[in-house]
C-alpha cells in the first residue's frame, strides 16, 4: 500500500493525468486541475490521504456507469500475489469510441480488500464449535456417586466430564486482522460498517496494534504497516488448518501489506488517464442535483449515470430544446443549457445557486383576532399577508397551525424564526406587480404553492388547482369540504373560485416567465489563468467561443418560431472551469471576460466531488 508521506504532489496546468506517477524512481501524485501548487496544505499527509480515497472512490462510480452505458472494454483480469500487476499495460479501462484510456491501474491491494468482501462468509467463519465448561444442572444427578457429602448436606464433585457442545464467537485471528484492514478503508471511504464487522477489527486492534492508533495516521503508518507484517506471519505460522477460505483472505492481505511500488517500471501507476471527462459528468450531476428538472432545456449526458437521468422529464421542460443542435448537416452539443432569472442589473442568476444569502430567515407572526376554522391559517411576513396550512388538518384547538409549526420551528415572542417550512406546511400569498427574485426564493423556501407547480412541472393554467391537489394529496382527491383549499384561498368574507386561483396562477406564470433567461453551460477542465492570459485569445476563440456563437443561433432561431412570451429571452454563456479554496461555496463567479460576453464560474473541485460520491 502507498505511504502517502512519500508521494509529492504535483499541478501541471497541462496534463489531463490525475493520478500517481512514477517518475525517476519517486512516486508523484498528479492532483486535478483547480488546485494551486503554492498552497502549503497539498502536502500534507492528512490531505493526500483524504483526495486519493475521494478520487479512489469516484473512480468507481465512474466505472460503474461506463460498464452501464457499455462504453468499456473488457478488463483484463490478473491475479498476483505480490499485489502488482506485471503486465506493462496494466488493468486499463477504455472507452470504446474514443479509445482513449480513463483508468489505468498497476495497483490492486485496495481492490483486493474490497472485492473479497462476504459478510454472511466472515460470520460463519467466526463461529466455531467447542467444549462448553457450562454446567448442566439438570443432570447433576448422574454424578451423585462421585460426590462427596458435606457435614452441611451440600454436595462436592470434584470435576464432570459432559461433553457439551455450543456455538461461540471466537474469531480465528486471520478473519479478524481482514475485518480491520477492511474497516480502516471503509472509514476512509466515508462507508457504513456492520457493528459485528467493526467489532471484529475492534478486537484485533487491541490484541496486536492498540486501541489508539490508526493505519491511515502520518505518525503511525510505517509502524502499524511492520506490525500488521509480523502479525501476518504469526497467524500464518501458528495456523494448523489452512481451507480455501483462509487463503482468500491471506492472499488479500498479503497483497496490501507486502504489495509495493518500488520494484515497477516509470510510468503512471494508477489513475484517471483523461479527467475531462470525468470532470464533465461530476459537474453536469451537480446541475441535475441542483436544478428543477423543468428548468433543464437541454443535458449532454454521455457520462451521467442512468438513474440521475431518470428523473429528468423532458414533458414537463417549459422549453425542449433538445433537437436543435445540428448546424451544416453535423451535430454539436453544448453540455447543458437550462433556464436562469435576470436579477435587477439585468446580469443572469444561475439557476443552480442561491437567489438570496443561504442563511435567510423569515419572521411569521400571527394575525391577530383572526382565527379560520378553529385553527390559525392566516399570518404575516414582511409586506406579504399569507396563508399556511398544513396536509390533514383538523378542526382540534389544540392543532393551530401556528403551534404545529412552533414544533418544527424557533419561536420567540409568538414569532416564528424560519429558514424553510417542513415539506408537510404549504403557503399562499399574492404575488404583486414588483414580482422579484428574492420574492422567488422565498416562494420556494415557504411552499408557495405556485412555486411547487413548476417543481411538479405544471405548466399551464388550466386546472391549476385540481392538478396541483392530485399530485400532494394523492389522484381524483375532492375539493369539496378540503381543509388545505379552505385554509389557503378563504378570506374573512369569501372562499375563491377555482377559476381565481388558476387565473392567478396564470398571471404568476407570465411574471416569472417575463425574468427568464437561457443559460449555456460548457464544463471546461482548465485553470482561469489559461483563459485570462491574453496569449490565449485567439487559441480560445477559435475552440471555445465561435461554438458558442453556433448555440446561440440555433437557440435564437427556436426562439423566434416559438410563443411570443420567449422571444425576449436573453441568451448568455457560461463556463465551468475547476478551482479550489478550502472556504469557498460550490459555485463562485469568476472575473468579467471577453467584456462579459462569457461568464466564468469556479466549481469548488473537493465540494462537487464530495456531492457526486455521497450519491
Amino acid at each position: 500500500m502507498i505511504n502517502f508521506a512519500e508521494i509529492k504532489p504535483q499541478v501541471n496546468p497541462k496534463y489531463s493525468f490525475v493520478g500517481i506517477e512514477k517518475k525517476r524512481g519517486k512516486l508523484i501524485f498528479h492532483l486535478p486541475k483547480g488546485f494551486t501548487q503554492d498552497d502549503p496544505n497539498i502536502d500534507r499527509f492528512d490531505f493526500k490521504c483524504e483526495l486519493f480515497f475521494k478520487l479512489y472512490k469516484l473512480l468507481k462510480i465512474i466505472q460503474k456507469i461506463y460498464q452501464e452505458k457499455g462504453y468499456l472494454q473488457k478488463n483484463i483480469k490478473v491475479n498476483d500475489r505480490d499485489g502488482v500487476l506485471q503486465q506493462e499495460v496494466g488493468k486499463e479501462v477504455v472507452v470504446k469510441d474514443a479509445q482513449e484510456s480513463i483508468f489505468y491501474s498497476k495497483l490492486d491491494a485496495l481492490d483486493n480488500i474490497l472485492d473479497i468482501y462476504d459478510e454472511l462468509k466472515i460470520l460463519a467463519l467466526v463461529s466455531r464449535l467447542s467444549k462448553s465448561e457450562t454446567i448442566d444442572y439438570s443432570k447433576i444427578y448422574r454424578y451423585l456417586h462421585k460426590a462427596i457429602f458435606l457435614n452441611n448436606g451440600a454436595i462436592f464433585i470434584d470435576y464432570i466430564d459432559v461433553p457439551s457442545q455450543q456455538i461461540s464467537y471466537e474469531t480465528s485471528d486471520i478473519v479478524a486482522m481482514y475485518c480491520y484492514l477492511f474497516s480502516e478503508i471503509q472509514q476512509k471511504l466515508g462507508e457504513n460498517i456492520n457493528p459485528k464487522i467493526a467489532a471484529l477489527s475492534t478486537r484485533f486492534r487491541e490484541k496486536y496494534i492498540g486501541d489508539e492508533y490508526s493505519l491511515f495516521s502520518e505518525n503511525h503508518y510505517p509502524l502499524i504497516i511492520e506490525t500488521l507484517r509480523d502479525a501476518l506471519q504469526t497467524i500464518d505460522k501458528y495456523t494448523p488448518l489452512k481451507d480455501i477460505d483462509y487463503w482468500d483472505f491471506y492472499d488479500a492481505i498479503e497483497k496490501f501489506l507486502f504489495g509495493e511500488l518500488d520494484d515497477t517500471k516509470d510510468g503512471k501507476i494508477w489513475g484517471f488517464n483523461n479527467f475531462h471527462s470525468v470532470w464533465e459528468g461530476i459537474c453536469l450531476t451537480y446541475l441535475l442535483k441542483q436544478t428543477n428538472s423543468c428548468f433543464v432545456c437541454y443535458l449532454n449526458s454521455r457520462y451521467i449515470a442512468s438513474e440521475i437521468i431518470a428523473h429528468l422529464s423532458y414533458k414537463n421542460r417549459i422549453i425542449d430544446l433538445s433537437n436543435i443542435f445540428h448546424v451544416n448537416g453535423k451535430d454539436i452539443f453544448p453540455d447543458a443549457v437550462i433556464l436562469s432569472f435576470q436579477t435587477k442589473d439585468n446580469r443572469s442568476n444561475s439557476a443552480l445557486s442561491d437567489l438570496v444569502p443561504p442563511k435567510t430567515s423569515y419572521q411569521i407572526e400571527k394575525v391577530k383576532n383572526w382565527n379560520d376554522l378553529r385553527y390559525y391559517t392566516s399570518f404575516k411576513c414582511n409586506k406579504y399577508q399569507l396563508k399556511i396550512a398544513q396536509i390533514n388538518q383538523n378542526h382540534e384547538l389544540e392543532n393551530h397551525t401556528f403551534y404545529e409549526l412552533a414544533k418544527f420551528c424557533k419561536l420567540e415572542a409568538d414569532v416564528l424564526i424560519v429558514s424553510s417550512l417542513p415539506d408537510r406546511f404549504y403557503s399562499y400569498w399574492e404575488i404583486w406587480d414588483d414580482f422579484n427574485i428574492e420574492q422567488l426564493q422565498m416562494m420556494k423556501n415557504l411552499n408557495h404553492v405556485f412555486y411547487l407547480a413548476l417543481k411538479f412541472g405544471i405548466l399551464s393554467s388550466d386546472r391549476f388547482f385540481q392538478r396541483f391537489i392530485d399530485y400532494v394529496l394523492g389522484s381524483e382527491s375532492l375539493l369539496k369540504d378540503n381543509i388545505f383549499y379552505l385554509s389557503l384561498f378563504r378570506d374573512k368574507d369569501r372562499l375563491r373560485s377555482l377559476k381565481e386561483i388558476n387565473q392567478s396562477f396564470g398571471n404568476f406564470l407570465k411574471k416569472i416567465m417575463s425574468k427568464i433567461s437561457i443559460q449555456i453551460i460548457d464544463i471546461k477542465y482548465a485553470n482561469f489563468d489559461y483563459y485570462l492570459n491574453p496569449g490565449n485569445r485567439e487559441e480560445i476563440k477559435s475552440r471555445s467561443i465561435r461554438k458558442q456563437f453556433v448555440y446561440e443561433y440555433l437557440i435564437q432561431n427556436y426562439l423566434e418560431n416559438n410563443q411570443n412570451i420567449v422571444k425576449s429571452w436573453r441568451i448568455n454563456s457560461e463556463f465551468w472551469l475547476p478551482i479550489y479554496r478550502k472556504n469557498l461555496p460550490v459555485l463562485t463567479p469568476g472575473s468579467r471576460y471577453m467584456d462579459n460576453y462569457v461568464k466564468l464560474t469556479g466549481v469548488n473541485i473537493m465540494k462537487v466531488i464530495d456531492s457526486y460520491i455521497e450519491g
